[in-house]
């Protein structure tokens, strides 16, 4: 009688973790400076845009994975020793991904840094962008944990703030996943790097068998989603 309680108090756990998944994915990483889009060419636009629909239909799927997840234990939850096995897999995923672990893997270390120009809030935005296309699980800039709610914004055009932290050049991006897959993403032809350093900032990165990302320190919240 015991473990089924148990059992039911740590299903009621991770179905509010997949509910607060799923909200906090629609609560985007925001940037300040909104008047730009005003300034920003018919091309750009379009690219933005296409952008954005690829960020929604992640969302999407990772909705109907999660409502699909919680279906399978609907239908496992006789049987006990299945459903703790479940438990124990997916609420160690959950917490990965929504950055409460530390993590360590095969991945990407990349330095920043001011050069003839000031590095903004908004290259790391698009450097952010560009890993979790190409696959990254897990993100960090100058150790602090890139998540769903994170913020990444200039202020007084000194400093960047991340989480509610002060950071300033060189900025050091940590990201786990694929090497290849992730130098690509930085390196290709009139990419990322390409990019930076013709607007004069600089980057460097190198290829890591052990990266090491902590843990997210701040609290998740959802403030729309009920």
């Amino acid at each position: 009688m015991k473990s089924k309680i148990v059992m039911l108090i740590t299903i009621a756990i991770i179905c509010i973790l997949l509910t607060s998944v799923m909200f906090i994915q629609f609560k985007t990483i925001r940037v300040v400076e909104k008047s730009g889009l005003s300034d920003m060419r018919e091309s750009e636009l379009r690219t933005e845009l296409s952008s954005w629909k690829s960020k929604y239909s992640e969302i999407e799927t990772t909705l109907k994975e999660n409502k699909e997840l919680l279906e399978k234990y609907s239908t496992d939850i006789s049987d006990e020793n299945n459903t703790l096995k479940l438990l124990k897999e997916d609420l160690s995923k959950l917490q990965t991904s929504v950055g409460y672990t530390d993590v360590e893997g095969s991945g990407i270390e990349i330095t920043v840094s001011d050069g003839e120009e000031r590095v903004m809030s908004t290259d790391l935005l698009n450097l952010v962008y560009e890993l979790k296309y190409v696959g990254a699980e897990a993100i960090s800039i100058n150790d602090e944990r890139i998540v769903s709610t994170s913020d990444i914004v200039d202020i007084q055009e000194k400093f960047i703030f991340v989480n509610g932290q002060r950071l300033i050049s060189p900025y050091t991006i940590k990201a786990i996943g694929d090497k290849s897959y992730l130098e690509s993403a930085i390196n290709i032809k009139e990419g990322y790097k390409d990019q930076m350093e013709e607007e004069g900032k600089l980057v460097t990165y190198k290829l890591q068998d052990n990266v090491r990302i902590k843990k997210y320190n701040g609290v998740l919240e959802i403030n729309y989603g009920k």
